[in-house]
This record gives C-alpha cells, sequence and structure tokens, in this order.
C-alpha cells in the first residue's frame, strides 16, 4: 500500500519521467568520491549546515548511479542559503516551502543536491529508511535485489516497488 504522498509523487510524474526506463549498476567507488567532492564545495560556502549523503552510493550497494545530498538548513533561511548554493550549482530546478532542489550531471553520475528543511517529514523518513539499511545486512542485501530485479522496468514501477518496500520495513500501513 502507497501512502497518500508516495501517490501525489508518482501523479505529479510527467510522462517522459515515468516511463523512462531504469537502469541499475553495479556500486563503483567513484560515485563516493564525487559525492566527497561535492561535498567539499557546499561545506566551504555553507559550513554551518549539516549535508546527509543518502541512498546506494553510500550504501555500497548496486543503483542508477545517482548522488542524493541533503542540505539541511531552515526555510526562513532558504534565500541566503539559496544564494550561496546557487553559485556553487546555478539556478535551482526544484523550488517548494520545504526545499530547493539541482540536479545535474558530473562524470555519468546524476547528482541531486536538496536544500532542506530539517523539520520536513519526508527527510525523517529518508533518514530513518538509510539507517536500517545500513544497521541491517539481511534488508541491505533485499533491498539491492530489489534495485537489480527492476532494471529495465519504468521508473514509475521501480519507484512503486522502493515505496512498498520501504512501506513494509517502517511498518507503514
Amino acid at each position: 500500500m502507497l501512502t497518500e504522498a508516495q501517490v501525489n509523487y508518482l501523479n505529479k510524474l510527467s510522462k517522459e519521467i515515468a516511463d523512462r526506463s531504469v537502469q541499475v549498476y553495479p556500486w563503483d567507488k567513484k560515485g563516493m568520491d564525487i559525492a566527497d567532492s561535492i561535498i567539499r564545495e557546499i561545506k566551504f560556502v555553507v559550513p554551518e549546515l549539516e549535508v546527509i549523503f543518502i541512498g546506494s552510493v553510500p550504501l555500497k550497494i548496486a543503483g542508477q548511479k545517482d548522488i542524493d545530498l541533503s542540505v539541511l538548513g531552515l526555510a526562513q533561511s532558504f534565500p541566503e542559503y539559496q544564494r550561496k548554493l546557487g553559485a556553487l550549482f546555478g539556478q535551482p530546478d526544484k523550488l517548494s516551502k520545504t526545499a530547493i532542489g539541482w540536479h545535474f550531471l558530473k562524470d555519468d553520475y546524476e547528482v541531486g543536491v536538496y536544500l532542506t528543511d530539517p523539520v520536513t517529514s519526508k527527510i525523517k523518513e529518508q533518514v530513518d529508511i538509510f539507517n536500517l539499511l545500513r544497521n541491517n545486512v539481511e534488508l541491505l542485501r533485499e533491498y539491492e535485489n530489489l534495485k537489480l530485479s527492476s532494471n529495465g522496468l519504468s521508473y514509475r514501477e521501480y519507484q512503486i516497488k522502493k515505496y512498498m518496500f520501504f512501506n513494509r520495513v517502517l511498518g507503514i500501513n
């Protein structure tokens, strides 16, 4: 069962993104090196903010060659942080009250940098899932197998499988 927020996210996907074929690759240390470099750049311009690195790369499992970084800052300070991070990443491509996002390619990796208000439930849920996987080898292997078996699925189908897995391990629904 999916949550209302998950259904809303899936319904907002463009047809192009929803139908895009997912490609899953073996873990590669190169992703860690790229992320470390970007994190150093972020910490140089906003040293006071926490940067959270989640996803398949820091878990050292197969994934889509993507890097997800969340920079935690209070929403009322977004204009200042957006200006500083914009100097690194240009104009953001995602804007909301609780998050600002930049997406770009770096050395064949899709990078997402999200300035996120730490009080949002979404970031808490993402960190909870990451910590569960990091601390439970059996769940981590199950998740990696889910990813590997999803190679070639549409992004929408892949995301549904991931959501169902996350909801199960978090005891949602």
